[in-house]
């Protein structure tokens, strides 16, 4: 969630496994979503270059997140969330903070490519049939200055970014803004996000609140049999274990062999085959950091997994993942920070009342078990007023150490796709 404050003016202007079985350093799940069909509403470029967009902002986002968090650690983002959302605030920036947004998250910087991008990935987005995708965006403005938002900042986000806009009484009563706003994404998410925004988030002084909420719930096409999960160990360090509850496999799949990274991937389909898992596991069973490494320094692309069908026994741990993840820490490392200083030019959002970000926020939940997916995203900005290839065999994938994973929604089967979740899985939850 990213909220606005108003700033004050100076006097002198008056004015965000496969078999895991002996994985523990680096779990990195992608979550990818890929539509059936391209979205008819914008040229395939503009919706291309938002994806490639997204996709170079997961690797930004995961690696600040890796680095702020420390080895050891599992992380679990959601950079679509996060993009989605900051595209709003995008839209209404201008000057240094336009230039720093537009860097940081990797926008296109034609305006007209931006937005039919955006378009198309919203329609896009909400053509995934056989599972439950579900996207909302929504502002909501202080009563007192909604009369001074811009009109067309107010129609590109209503009708680039497909968000609500509703008037709220921030000034008077904003703690019960802030309730009624946590209801929303509690709403949105199915209960998975609740209490986005903490007490003191929201006070007199916010101007606008700018949210998205994501919900995913997909079966997969092949589910596990429940009675082949029982305790293993899964390696957090080269010598340390715990107890996990790990699932297991024997299926044809996508495998792959990532020679420049040390690892290996598998792509777990849902009942909609467009939409997949995929696990990144290094073969080391402390390469988690050396992959990161490996990343950091651009050795692969993860959006060009050479992935092809084969045998594969598959061990894959269940786990559930939840975080807060505070977006303005991050996006200050990743370079975007006058959007939340006194010289923050967000002039193309309202007219007359000078604002600048005070907090961004996002919260996340992923459950993957037998069955399959759930998944949920919300992610916030408060906005105030100023104050001053392989061969035929069976292939083993046995996620017993830590390894990384990506949620991805794409235009086709081998293109590139927008990474709704991202995570690491470094120290499952044990056994009960």
């Amino acid at each position: 969630m990213i909220g606005f404050s108003r700033t004050k003016r100076s006097a002198a202007s008056n004015a965000g496994y496969a078999d895991l079985f002996g994985f523990i350093g680096f779990l990195f799940c992608l979550l990818t979503i890929v539509a059936s069909t391209m979205a008819t509403t914008a040229p395939a470029e503009p919706l291309a270059a938002v994806l490639k967009s997204v996709n170079d902002f997961t690797l930004d986002l995961y690696l600040k997140a890796a680095e702020a968090k420390g080895p050891g650690k599992n992380i679990l983002v959601s950079p679509l969330s996060a993009s989605l959302v900051t595209a709003m605030v995008h839209a209404g920036a201008r000057g240094k903070t336009l230039e720093e947004i537009t860097k940081g998250l990797r926008y296109p910087t034609d305006k007209d490519t931006l937005e039919k991008g955006f378009s198309s990935l919203h329609d896009l987005l909400a053509n995934t049939p056989n599972v439950t995708l579900e996207i909302a965006n929504k502002v909501f403005v202080e009563k007192t200055a909604h009369a001074k938002l811009v009109e067309g900042y107010k129609k590109t986000i209503t009708e680039v970014h497909k968000s609500d806009v509703e008037s709220a009484d921030f000034l008077n009563n904003h703690d019960k803004e802030r309730i009624s706003i946590n209801n929303w994404v509690s709403d949105k998410t199915h209960e998975k996000i609740k209490d986005l925004l903490q007490p003191g988030v929201v006070t007199p002084a916010t101007a606008m609140v700018l949210v998205n909420a994501i919900y995913f719930y997909g079966k997969w096409k092949e589910q596990f049999d429940k009675k082949q999960t029982y305790p293993e160990d899964f390696y957090i360090t080269k010598s340390q274990t715990v107890k996990v509850p790990m699932m297991h496999m024997t299926k044809n799949m996508r495998y792959a062999e990532i020679p420049e990274l040390d690892a290996k991937a598998v792509e777990l389909c849902y009942t909609n085959e467009n939409v997949c898992l995929q696990i990144i596991l290094p073969n080391a069973k402390d390469g988690l950091e050396g992959l990161q490494q490996k990343l950091r320094a651009g050795a692969f692309d993860l959006s060009n997994i050479p992935f092809y069908p084969t045998k594969v026994q598959l061990s894959l741990p269940k786990f559930k993942l939840e975080e807060t993840i505070n977006i303005k820490d991050l996006f200050k490392k990743m370079g975007m920070q006058s959007m939340f200083e006194q010289s923050a030019d967000f002039s193309g959002m309202f007219d007359g009342v000078p604002v600048a970000v005070s907090d961004a926020i996002q919260k996340t939940f992923m459950d993957v078990n037998e069955e399959g997916t759930e998944a949920a995203a919300a992610t916030a900005f408060v906005f105030k007023k100023k104050l001053s290839l392989g061969g035929p065999r069976t292939q083993r994938f046995h996620a017993e150490h830590p390894f990384l994973g990506r949620l991805v929604v794409s235009s086709s089967l081998s293109g590139p796709g927008a990474t709704l979740m991202a995570f690491q899985l470094a120290r499952p939850a044990a056994t009960d």
